[in-house]
Parts: C-alpha cells; sequence; structure tokens
C-alpha cells in the first residue's frame, strides 16, 4: 500500500467533507451584463494542463462581459505567460505551491484577496475543494462555487463549468451565451508561429505533411516502447512522404530510440508554436497533450488509465483512443483521414 497516497486521500474525504457545505451566492439581481467589472477564477493549481484547461472558461467569460477584467487565482506556474495574449485577463494571483513552507506568503494573499472586491467569483473545477474554500472566501457579489446545472451532466473539465456557469447566470438577471463550447486555445501571436514554422522547416527541409509524436508516459498511461515503435513503423509505410518528428520531454528519452526527427524546447509558448506547424499531435494523456490541443493542431490522445470524457482533447479534428479499443491499422485509418479530409479512406 502507498502510505502518501492514502494519506493523500484521507486528506481530500475530510476536506470534501468540511466544504461540502458551501453554496453558491446569488443576491440581487443585476440589470444587464455590463454590471459584471471583475472576475476571479480560482484554480489553486500549478500543473500545465490544469491551467490550459482554464482557457474556455476564460473565453466564455470575454464573450459575455466583454468589459470586465478577470483574474486568475493559481498557484505559482505557467500561467502569466499561457494568458499573456488574453487581454481581458487583468492578473494573475499567485498561491505558493506549499502553503505551509510558505506560510506567511499564504497569509498575505489571502489577506489581500479578501480585500478585493470582485462582482463574480467562479471556482473553476466543481468538485475541487480548495477551489470552493477561496471562492467562498472571496469578497464577491456573486459566487459560482458548486454544480448547479443538474439538466445537463457534463464530465468535461473544461466544459463542465461552463455549462454551470450559464446555468447559474440566469439567476443573477445576465444574459448567457448559448454558442458553442470554445475549445483550449493559447493564443499563439503571428511572430510566435512564425518562429515555430522556421524550426519545423529548418529539421524537415521539405513542405510535406507532418506528424508530431509525444511518446513519453507522464503517468501510468500504458503505451510501452514494443507499441510505439510498432505503431512508427506502420506510420512509415503508410505515410512515406509524410515527416515523423518527435517531441522529447525535459528527460530527453525516446520510446522510438531517437528514430525520428526531434524537436525540443522548455519554452512553452515556443513549443506550441512548433506543434501549432504541424499537421498532427499523437500523444498520451498528458499536459503536451493539452498543449498541443491549445495550439490548435488536430490531436490524437492516448488514454489507457484517466477518463478520456473528462480530459480528451475536443478542438476541431481532435479523438482520444483508449489503448485497448483501436488497432494499429485502425488507428492508421483514423490519421489518414485527419490528415487527408477529403479523400476515402474507409475503402
Amino acid at each position: 500500500m502507498n502510505l502518501k497516497k492514502s494519506i493523500n486521500d484521507i486528506k481530500r474525504k475530510v476536506v470534501r467533507f468540511l466544504t461540502g457545505s458551501f453554496k453558491n451566492k446569488i443576491g440581487n439581481t443585476l440589470i444587464n451584463n455590463d454590471d459584471v467589472k471583475r472576475i476571479l477564477i480560482c484554480r489553486p493549481n500549478h500543473r500545465l494542463g490544469s491551467l490550459l484547461l482554464l482557457s474556455p472558461l476564460v473565453q466564455e467569460l470575454e464573450s459575455t462581459f466583454p468589459s470586465s477584467e478577470i483574474d486568475l487565482l493559481v498557484n505559482q506556474s505557467y500561467a502569466i505567460q499561457l494568458y499573456q495574449n488574453y487581454d481581458n485577463v487583468n492578473q494573475i494571483i499567485e498561491l505558493p505551491k506549499k502553503p505551509f513552507l510558505n506560510i506567511i506568503k499564504f497569509i498575505k494573499t489571502l489577506v489581500w484577496l479578501r480585500s478585493m472586491k470582485y462582482d463574480l467569483a467562479i471556482n473553476a473545477v466543481m468538485d475541487s475543494s480548495s477551489g470552493r474554500i477561496f471562492t467562498s472566501i472571496s469578497n464577491a457579489k456573486f459566487k459560482l462555487v458548486v454544480d448547479n446545472n443538474e439538466g445537463k451532466k457534463e464530465k468535461h473539465i473544461a466544459k463542465q463549468v461552463v455549462y454551470s456557469l450559464r446555468a447559474f447566470l440566469p439567476m443573477i438577471g445576465v444574459r448567457t451565451n448559448d454558442s458553442i463550447l470554445a475549445s483550449l486555445d493559447l493564443r499563439l501571436a503571428n511572430d510566435e508561429l512564425i518562429q515555430g514554422g522556421s524550426l519545423v522547416y529548418d529539421l524537415v527541409q521539405n513542405a510535406q505533411p507532418t506528424i508530431c509524436l509525444y511518446t513519453h508516459n507522464s503517468g501510468n498511461e500504458c503505451y510501452t516502447d514494443k507499441w510505439w515503435l510498432n505503431l512508427y513503423k506502420h506510420l512509415q509505410q503508410a505515410f512515406p512522404d509524410v515527416n515523423i518528428v518527435e517531441i522529447l520531454p525535459n528527460e530527453m528519452v525516446s520510446k522510438i530510440g531517437f528514430r525520428a526527427l526531434v524537436l525540443y524546447s522548455n519554452d512553452i509558448r515556443k513549443l506550441a508554436a512548433i506543434i501549432a506547424n504541424t499537421d498532427i499531435f499523437i500523444g498520451v494523456d498528458s499536459e503536451v497533450m493539452h498543449l498541443a490541443s491549445s495550439s490548435l493542431t488536430p490531436t490524437i490522445g492516448l488514454f489507457s488509465i484517466t477518463d478520456t470524457e473528462k480530459y480528451m482533447p475536443y478542438n476541431e479534428g481532435s479523438v482520444a483512443v483508449k489503448n485497448n479499443e483501436l488497432e494499429i491499422n485502425e488507428l492508421i485509418v483514423l490519421i489518414k483521414n485527419i490528415l487527408y479530409p477529403n479523400l476515402n479512406t474507409s475503402a
């Protein structure tokens, strides 16, 4: 038994019990959408994927309240870089990753947060106990703390809060949005895309389509070296005129033994711009998979352990695949359909 995991599970259950009584705050209704000037999103987390999954909510708030300013409450992280091209994002409020080791900074941040006045505060992940706490203690007129969208049970972690927001806003007199939900979007600038394109072209030296692989398993996803090598050989046979490049992780390891051309960057936005200049990304459920989706590149997310409905990429052309539900040959057909959407590959 993993003692640390057991202790963390107990801590989570205790916190969930203590925060279970926290409720949404409605109060007096508003006259129009322009009355919402300042918004707080609470997502006390530092992981890249978790922060990228906030972008559909931020886009929803921008379209609903175009004149508003949005603050993000997160743990120390990449958030400033990720949202630097979002004009409505006003400031990133960073909590220390380990509050008990930085208790003075943690308390100062809480006191400062409590002193700020917001029109609307939102817990970005409905089952996040820490998000419930910070949303509840914020000084906001209206608070979306828990899921109130009984009519639509959405599992995807990026979509759930948007649907909950759409169900919540009419209760406070706000006209809600009914458009298609936004995809993850890093909003790469033209100069970033040009730089990423140059890096890819300098590597492949041609204008043929490019398949981007990310073979690193960041957790318990069960895709072995043997599986990846088998896929790589099939890709070579099926797409002899297509470039294949591999994005390397920080560990500088490759499950295909560095057989493909390789690219690496520890700059998050540069890495996204590189992926944006490829035609399809294939990788396990990971932070880099969400980064690929945020670059608006068609993404095949490979899942085995984690919940596809909760974390799958859903931008245009993207799909989630379970390793025990699709044979390699079927995956090749799927890749063909994404690379060449106007061709009939069903035969």
